[in-house]
């Protein structure tokens, strides 16, 4: 792991976290041209989340609008999860479009620098990666969003928290991490099978609205992943390492590092409830 962290601190010199371009209309123009244009280099959305709204409901007003694209599995995110299932933390992947009146930013991330930090890119990946990226281009001028800094190579910070679940089978394992997020009071999306991996999409709204009222770009990982994968006779159960987002511009010194910890702390909860214990990659 400490030969990954230190490919991301070399590559983060050059790469971006997030890509984002900003482009005017209303809400629904913006919307329309983003579904357009991510049809347009045949990026098939597969369900668009209104989680501004959601916020709102639960939170109260004071939340920007924000839409969640949620895109179909292609050979790209297939391919990704089968070099590293850790990929399944952005996969499939999601478009955010954010904003208020007649300015919004529509973004997603930079597969360039997560997929070489887990040794996925090239092939259908990296296709994958750049008509993101093209998609983007199609509304405007592309600006790539570097991480404010770099994780510590020897605090041995992985992209995901990973459990592995002796003698279980994955559809049980699933289904138990569902009935954790429920108990926990995290909202549910049906679960989406990208390739190998089953991925499973939690949102809670009070997490939602101090992270993007901090950092709107971090969407790219929304909703939150988790993943679940047979490993011959056990199963690999993970999720999104909350901390991770706090290497993006803007996160340290807010109200959002604590929220990441007590969402870590969750996370890492349901993940022990499956009777699992914690994997890394190797062994």
């Amino acid at each position: 792991m400490r030969k990954l962290l230190a490919l991301v601190a070399l590559l983060g010199l050059g790469f971006a976290q997030s890509l984002v371009v900003e482009v005017r209309g209303s809400l629904e123009e913006v919307e329309a041209k983003t579904l357009a244009a991510l049809k347009g280099v045949d990026l098939e959305p597969d369900r668009i989340l209104n989680l501004g709204e959601q916020v709102r409901q639960v939170t109260g007003p004071g939340f920007p609008e924000y839409r969640l694209v949620v895109l179909k599995p292609d050979k790209g995110s297939v391919e990704a999860v089968s070099k590293n299932p850790m990929a399944a933390i952005v996969l499939p992947p999601t478009v955010f479009i954010t904003g208020q009146g007649n300015k919004f930013m529509v973004g997603t991330f930079d597969g360039r620098l997560l997929f070489s930090m887990l040794q996925a890119y090239g092939g259908e990946v990296e296709r994958l990666t750049w008509r993101l990226e093209a998609a983007l281009g199609r509304l405007g001028i592309v600006k790539r969003l570097p991480p404010a800094m770099m994780p510590d190579p020897s605090s041995g910070m992985m992209p995901a928290l990973m459990y592995r679940v002796p003698g279980a089978k994955v559809e049980d394992v699933v289904l138990m991490v569902e009935t954790e997020l429920t108990s926990h009071g995290l909202n549910l999306l049906p679960n989406v099978k990208v390739g190998p991996v089953t991925v499973i999409m939690p949102c809670k709204s009070e997490w939602a609205r101090i992270m993007f009222l901090t950092q709107p770009a971090g969407g790219f990982a929304a909703p939150c992943r988790f993943f679940a994968m047979q490993m011959g006779q056990d199963v690999l159960v993970g999720a999104i390492e909350p901390m991770l987002m706090t290497i993006m511009p803007g996160v340290m010194g807010t109200p959002a590092v604590p929220m990441l910890q007590e969402a870590r702390q969750v996370m890492t909860e349901i993940l022990e409830a499956t009777g699992g214990t914690p994997y890394r990659p190797g062994q």
